[in-house]
């Protein structure tokens, strides 16, 4: 039987992570290296382990049998059983540039049997190509989202102080214009007593000036009206 390519591994280990590599590849060599086949019987299998109630007589959709295969106590990593040395966590595995994915979409290419083959491959690999895009997309996203909504948060924050310092700007600059009117009113009451204070001088001197002359008249001797003897 075939050994089952390995640029498939790393696709059927995001699909169910917490079973063993030594599993899936015993899958895909039972199932003739069909991907489609090996990951419905791995995700069926797993979703019958998850509640703990597997049915042992289950039928895969290629003729393979849970019997047949390793017990589920030793199949996940959950149950305490380590996962091989040389198998790749899925995150470190996942091609990261276009020369990785150009390089995993020729393996699979390479592993066709024949043309529906290749088409089937190329059409899984385009498929978690654009998954991860989409992924990624989604994930800068948000982080860009977060981004704007703290700047937006900021610049509200910042709106609101300049609004409060608007404020007092403005009612300090209403005090001073108020005080100012008031100055220009006291400047005009001062102009008007000082008039006053000048005309009362002019008022005052010109009646001492009367008052002199009127004391000067009656003291001079021998200047009396003869018509009064």
């Amino acid at each position: 039987m075939l050994r089952p390519p390995c640029s498939l591994l790393p696709w059927l280990l995001a699909g169910v992570p917490a079973m063993r590599p030594k599993f899936i590849e015993k899958a895909l060599e039972e199932g003739g290296n069909n991907f489609d086949l090996a990951t419905k019987y791995l995700l069926n299998l797993h979703a019958q382990s998850a509640e703990c109630d597997a049915a042992h007589g289950y039928q895969s959709p290629d003729g393979m049998t849970t019997e047949d295969q390793v017990p589920t106590e030793g199949i996940f990593v959950d149950n305490e059983v380590d996962a091989p040395v040389d198998s790749v966590p899925w995150p470190e595995n996942l091609p990261s540039s276009s020369t990785q994915w150009s390089e995993v979409l020729m393996n699979e290419m390479s592993c066709a049997s024949n043309t529906d083959d290749a088409k089937t491959r190329a059409s899984k690999v385009l498929e978690f190509f654009q998954s991860r895009i989409c992924a990624e997309a989604l994930q800068n996203f948000q982080k860009e989202n977060s981004i704007y909504k703290e700047q937006f948060e900021a610049v509200i924050r910042e709106n609101a102080i300049l609004k409060k310092a608007f404020a007092i700007q403005h009612e300090r600059q209403k005090e001073q214009d108020e005080r100012s009117q008031e100055l220009q009113q006291l400047k005009q009451l001062v102009v008007q007593y000082q008039e006053k204070v000048r005309s009362l001088e002019v008022n005052n001197y010109a009646l001492s000036m009367h008052l002199r002359q009127a004391q000067q008249g009656s003291s001079i001797p021998g200047h009396f009206n003869r018509d009064i003897f």
